[in-house]
């Protein structure tokens, strides 16, 4: 399996994200870290995932997000986006995106509280739609 791993620090100590990192993995293994034309391609995307929250503390990286997209049926679209929040190797929270009906369409949001504001609302299935929209513009 492929997915982007995203890890957010604070490394200034002012209580929000400053610094964000980017690897590609594939089997579980490194296979790069984000280039500079990848990371122009990916800043919308960083943006976004900024509003969510999910950061360490200086130079930790136990906070990350794991984002991968699935194509069981092989046809080149997904019909689904998983977003696993992870403390280290424990999943904390997930969300996904899923093209129900097959027209290449992600129609349905599923989210829980992803901006940590203490509310699963509307706003994180729109936070998990962006996310969703531009890591799949980046075609990993």
């Amino acid at each position: 399996m492929r997915y982007l791993k995203v890890v957010a620090q604070d490394r200034s100590g002012k209580g929000v994200a400053d610094t964000l990192h980017f690897e590609f993995y594939e089997d579980g293994r490194l296979q790069r870290k984000a280039t500079e034309a990848d990371r122009q391609r990916l800043k919308a995307f960083g943006n976004t995932y900024l509003k969510c929250a999910w950061f360490n503390s200086g130079e930790e990286e136990a906070r990350h997000l794991r984002i991968f997209s699935l194509n069981p049926s092989a046809d080149g679209t997904p019909e689904s986006v998983r977003l696993h929040f992870h403390e280290g190797p424990v999943i904390v929270y997930k969300a996904a995106a899923h093209d129900v009906d097959g027209d290449g369409e992600l129609e349905v949001i599923l989210s829980s509280d992803v901006d940590n504001d203490g509310r699963a609302d509307r706003t994180d299935r729109r936070r998990v739609a962006a996310l969703v929209r531009e890591f799949l513009k980046i075609g990993f």
